[in-house]
């Protein structure tokens, strides 16, 4: 299965309306559901526009809340859970990545992207342009070779960043004399809808006011829609209307039952239904189609501690994946020596944690939902746990080799590790860890070695372990 990654920097308000859902989420969930998929809130990226600590919160919580509804609306459980969702400034790794490329890329590269260029283009001097503007392309680079992503979803305007990041990773690996990176490809799907606002002149864009929201009230929504631009020669609803150029039709062709649709069209050409009619029917084929995602949007909003769990979870898998990555880039370019103290994950050799660090682990009581063999292994039990918060994750334990099978863990409850980074088993990641103590010594002195676990019946679902 190939790595995904892609990110959305919380420009404008933060907030998405249906041009970008048309434009890049909807295939996004799309690619989701047959890759390995990184998806970022690229925060850091927002600050090469947004110096105003308030209006960056802001649209960070609004991106957040937005995408995430978008992708529970369209998913299924399962498939949401494969999605590793972050936000960019919750991994250090991808700023440290920046600051050791940079030593690699050549100015000459930089000054030739697109986002610098253009700025030049608008009167603007190069000595008002901000370098978190120029070395765009830069930590742009370091987010995407941080999780060694075999693909990059873009539009076509995008497509020189993911060709920067090729020839960045090519130059390092060249360098060092090791391949630490692996190369990109661009994924620029062959039909991206790009539709025009609500004017019918300019692309759909906040700041222009020419947008139609997805999560803001249905009030708000109606007002826009009634806004769209149909057909100015029309002057009454008796008279004949024109398809081509018409918004609302447009947007019909998206959202409206094609039956349905094509029925309008008939009557609008004949002048036998009005444009309030028309825009009223655009309205409701919008409230029914993100009518899951609205509701969605509703549960997350009232609920930030799912958020938050969602997004630790996401942090913590994404840890895992950039760790392995600059441990060996700082391998690579000799900063690990026989003097080195620093680690990104403290060895598992060691006897002793510190009390903070104990206090960092969450143990929870879980409950068991199901339990199966995992095909392929004879050692590995497939459990899937309940750990409270309408959240449920899949957790492995090697202990079939004990004879424990999926009856001795199906329906009963445990005690369960839940803040450990994801480990790969096979072809799934275990979500945390069962707790097992030591058996009894035998009577003639030596040791069982077959793990025992321990019962938490009766203990709510979730409970946490003080």
């Amino acid at each position: 299965m190939k790595r995904l990654l892609s990110g959305i920097t919380p420009s404008g308000d933060g907030s998405l309306h249906i041009g970008n859902y048309l434009g890049a989420v909807r295939q996004f969930i799309e690619l989701a559901k047959s890759h390995e998929t990184f998806l970022m809130v690229a925060d850091l990226h927002g600050l090469t526009t947004i110096q105003d600590k308030f209006k960056l919160q802001h649209n960070i919580e609004t991106l957040v809340l937005n995408e995430l509804a978008l992708l529970r609306g369209f998913m299924t459980e399962s498939e949401f859970n494969n999605i590793i969702f972050f936000r960019q400034s919750d991994v250090p790794m991808h700023t440290e990545c920046q600051s050791i490329i940079n030593n690699v890329t050549p100015l000459g590269l930089l000054k030739r992207a697109h986002a610098y260029k253009d700025k030049l283009q608008k009167d603007v001097m190069e000595d008002d342009i901000n370098v978190g503007l120029f070395s765009y392309p830069m930590l742009m680079a370091a987010d995407i070779l941080l999780y060694q992503a075999d693909l990059v979803p873009v539009g076509k305007d995008q497509k020189q960043h993911v060709e920067i990041t090729r020839d960045i990773a090519g130059y390092f690996n060249k360098i060092y004399k090791k391949n630490v990176f692996k190369l990109p490809d661009p994924f620029i799907p062959d039909e991206v809808a790009v539709v025009l606002g609500t004017d019918g002149q300019r692309k759909m864009s906040k700041t222009l006011g020419n947008v139609v929201s997805i999560f803001e009230s249905e009030d708000v929504v109606r007002k826009q829609v009634m806004g769209a631009y149909t057909d100015p020669t029309r002057k009454h609803a008796t008279d004949p209307g024109h398809i081509e150029g018409n918004m609302v039709f447009t947007y019909l062709g998206f959202f409206g039952h094609p039956t349905e649709v094509a029925a309008l069209k008939e009557q609008y050409k004949a002048g036998k239904v009005s444009d309030v009619e028309v825009k009223e029917y655009l309205f409701k084929s919008l409230m029914s189609f993100f009518g899951p995602a609205r509701s969605a949007y509703e549960e997350l909003k009232n609920n930030p501690t799912l958020v938050k769990k969602i997004l630790h979870s996401g942090q913590a898998r994404a840890l895992s994946v950039a760790t392995q990555t600059m441990k060996g880039v700082r391998d690579a370019i000799g900063v690990t020596t026989t003097y080195s103290f620093f680690e990104y994950q403290k060895s598992t050799s060691g006897t002793h944690i510190s009390i903070d660090e104990f206090a960092r682990v969450e143990i929870r009581v879980g409950h068991v939902v199901e339990a199966a063999n995992k095909e392929g292994s004879d050692k590995l039990i497939r459990l899937v746990v309940d750990v409270g918060e309408d959240s449920k994750r899949i957790i492995f334990t090697g202990v079939r080799g004990f004879g424990y099978t999926p009856d001795d863990f199906t329906g009963k409850q445990f005690f369960f590790i839940t803040n450990l980074a994801p480990r790969k088993m096979m072809d799934e990641e275990s979500q945390g860890m069962i707790l097992a103590v030591d058996s009894p010594r035998s009577e003639a002195g030596g040791v069982d070695n077959k793990p025992q676990f321990i019962s938490a019946e009766g203990m709510a679902v979730g409970a946490k372990i003080r």
